[in-house]
């Protein structure tokens, strides 16, 4: 059941297998080259193993001298270039993953800078939309007033004018009796 297993672990796995080869490639080709194999791995190797055998003692609480952890941490040739290139493989794999991160979280990063230019667009179009409807209802309420201006004007143009206002008092007259 392929589904069944978590990617986050499948992953890893899958890395392992594929940069393996590339290990033992590593090996072969420094087995052939002197100044890797001499200048290079076997000393990064043999450091490496000393402050290992030095930790491992210093936490178990067991005091040696240097030349007891010396002899410790001595390791022949074809085990110093197996744990050369295992460090040097797992130093790469380490920067890949690393890599593999940064470029994740950059990608998130631009992700998130385009989301958050989209919605501050988005507000910008929607206050901008706001602005113009308030500016509609204010000039509604202008022209509301202008008429409401000119309605009174024309009443009191009708009510100032005589045949109406003897009309009005007549009707007014007819209709108290």
């Amino acid at each position: 059941m392929v589904l069944g297993i978590p990617l986050a672990k499948l992953i890893p796995e899958i890395f392992k297998t594929v940069t393996k080869p590339m290990v033992n490639g590593l090996k072969r080709s420094v087995q052939r080259s002197p100044f890797w194999k001499d200048r290079v791995f076997i000393p990064m190797a043999q450091s490496y193993n000393r402050a290992s055998v030095r930790v491992r003692l210093w936490t178990q609480g067991i005091t040696r001298n240097k030349e007891q952890v010396e002899r410790s941490a001595k390791m022949s040739e074809e085990a110093a270039l197996e744990l050369g290139a295992e460090i040097v493989a797992n130093s790469v794999t380490f920067a890949i993953g690393l890599m593999a991160i940064v470029m994740q979280q950059s990608i998130a990063a631009a992700t998130e800078k385009k989301k958050e230019l989209k919605e501050s667009e988005e507000t910008e179009r929607v206050e901008t939309g706001i602005l113009e409807l308030r500016r509609d209802v204010l000039d509604l309420g202008l022209t509301v007033q202008e008429l409401d201006a000119r309605l009174r004007e024309l009443n009191r143009t009708i009510l100032s004018m005589k045949s109406y206002n003897t009309v009005s008092s007549q009707s007014k007259g007819g209709n108290d009796r």
